[in-house]
């Protein structure tokens, strides 16, 4: 009896073990391949799973896409509704005629101080040579003076018969009678007279002199004192404006007209108090689009945006995590954008830029592949952080400081100390996707096209490794120059990627200038030009859009 419950006890054993086997969702497993689907635990319903790593994708030459976004303008939509932002303090105008006559004010101010200048240095030009003409005459007057002996009084000469006692010459001539009364007979000699001793007046009691009076001086009464004038304060290039924007500004765009952009904003945007009061409700006017910022998925949807640093930070240098840094959300960046009527990152560019950005863009999507936005905008803050804490790791580790200051290169080639063309607006940090689908929308009566399923290519290094693992060339390249990389050596790594070599000749045929130390960092230079007189420093954070649609 002991021996039959034993078996049986056996036999629900073996049974058991079997069905386990068959049911467990092993990674051996095939059932998985199969199709089949096994419950999920309720609690886990909502979690999502992370996605499964797949094989990056293989370039393929000779790709198409046919479904190409339409062209607004240079754009794949009208600038028209689009938020704009203000990276500098920004002049808005009642109308652009008023810029031009604060512009002209400044121009003829200057043409007078310089002729002023001018003749105050022409004034004293002609002083000096009147001193030197002085000094030089003076000088040949005393030389004169030296070289010309004194001139001697003449003495009377006896021969002549002449002496001093008359005051004509002549007092020899005449007879004088001798003591007797008489005078001497003809052809005598007279006896000669011994001169009287004159008489000696009689001495006289000193009486001190009265000292002379003085000359009367011609004394002149003093002016009266005229107040100093104050200087005239010189004009300047935002005389007459409307209001002054503040950095960081939003608005937006209602029309373009030539250079400018006739924009909305709120008034809380001034930097003037008194203007703020002034304009309590939503005011318009006019402003140099070249300084502004745009919002490029308003104009560009096509991109594909990640902006990494706004929720969790790639930077790692040597694949080394940097502390304080790697994995931070730096700033806000993804918010709901009415324009395309979805959530969307906040990526400003310069204006300018962004037309080239959407030239590398068609580019790149005429071979079935699409840019990956992961940055534009950068505030200084983040800069500076960045650098203090990779500082920091490269003298604690070996490996990352030779990564990051090996010859030729130094850290400042992958994080500037100063500011950067990020805080500028004309430098962006991007990736290449392989297009897998596409999905066309309107807004406002216009067509344009979405990216909607992608893979990612790989690249030298993942995005923002801050090493020389991730240099475009060899060694440094002048970054301010946009064909000195032409002729510049490429690392073995850039130049076995297919992909990394795509992306730099979508980008370099738009205009832009790849950076020497980084894979993923294209300048645009044409843009810079047109703002050194007024650049920004990147203090402000991006923080709101007011997309509209267009129309």
């Amino acid at each position: 009896m002991q021996k039959r419950w034993t078996a049986l006890a056996l036999a629900a054993l073996m049974l058991l073990t079997a069905s386990c086997a068959r049911h467990s969702p092993s990674e051996s497993s095939s059932d998985s391949s199969q199709g089949k689907v096994w419950p999920v635990p309720e609690q886990s319903l909502n979690q999502e799973e992370p996605e499964p790593v797949k094989e990056p994708p293989k370039w393929e030459e000779g790709r198409t896409l046919e479904d190409l976004p339409d062209d607004y303008g240079g754009l794949e939509l009208p600038v028209q509704g689009a938020t704009g932002y203000a990276p500098v303090e920004l002049a808005l105008w009642a109308e652009p005629g008023d810029r031009d006559a604060a512009a002209q004010a400044v121009e003829d101010w200057e043409k007078a101080q310089e002729e002023k200048k001018r003749l105050e240095e022409e004034q004293k030009r002609l002083e000096e040579e009147r001193k030197r003409l002085e000094e030089a005459q003076a000088a040949q007057q005393q030389a004169q003076a030296q070289q010309t002996p004194a001139e001697e009084t003449p003495q009377p000469d006896a021969s002549s018969g002449e002496t001093a006692a008359g005051p004509e010459g002549d007092s020899s001539a005449q007879t004088q009678p001798d003591q007797s009364g008489q005078a001497p007979a003809e052809g005598e000699t007279p006896p000669a007279e011994t001169p009287a001793e004159p008489e000696q007046p009689a001495p006289q009691p000193e009486t001190p002199a009265e000292p002379a009076a003085p000359p009367a001086e011609t004394q002149t009464p003093p002016a009266p004192e005229t107040p100093e004038e104050e200087e005239e304060e010189p004009p300047t290039l935002t005389d007459g404006a409307l209001a002054l924007l503040k950095p960081g500004t939003a608005f937006t765009v209602l029309e373009e007209q030539g250079e400018w952009w006739r924009i909305a904003v709120t008034a809380d945007c001034f930097t003037d108090e008194e203007q703020t009061a002034t304009h309590t409700q939503e005011t318009t006017g006019w402003v140099e689009h070249r300084y502004c910022f745009i919002n490029l998925p308003d104009v560009v949807p096509s991109i594909i945006y990640d902006a990494t640093n706004s929720y969790s930070s790639h930077f790692v240098s040597c694949g080394k995590d940097i502390p304080e840094v790697t994995g931070e959300a730096f700033y806000p960046s993804r918010t709901y954008n009415q324009r395309l009527e979805k959530m969307e990152f906040m990526m400003p560019v310069l204006y300018s830029m962004a037309h080239r950005l959407c030239a590398a863009q068609q580019a790149a999507l005429a071979e079935g592949n699409s840019l990956i936005l992961y940055e534009g905008y950068r505030p200084h803050s983040v800069q500076t952080k960045v650098l203090s804490s990779l500082s920091a790791l490269a003298r604690q580790d070996p490996e990352v400081k030779e990564g990051v200051s090996g010859k030729p290169w130094s850290i400042s080639w992958f994080i500037s100390g100063g500011y950067s063309n990020h805080q500028r607006g004309y430098a962006v940090d991007v990736g290449l996707a392989k297009v897998l689908e596409t999905k066309e929308y309107t807004t406002g009566g216009c067509r344009y096209v979405r990216v909607w399923n992608f893979e990612r290519y790989e690249m030298p290094t993942p995005i923002h490794e801050l090493s020389q693992a991730a240099a475009t060339y060899t060694g440094p390249v002048t970054i301010h120059s946009t064909t000195a990389w032409k002729n510049a050596e490429m690392t073995q790594a850039m130049a076995s990627n297919e992909p990394a070599l795509g992306l730099q000749r979508y980008c370099t045929g738009a205009d832009l200038t790849p950076l020497a130390s980084e894979w993923w960092h294209f300048n645009d230079l044409t843009a810079r030009s047109q703002v050194l007189d007024h650049q920004g420093i990147g203090d402000f954070l991006i923080s709101s859009v007011r997309s509209a649609a267009p129309g």
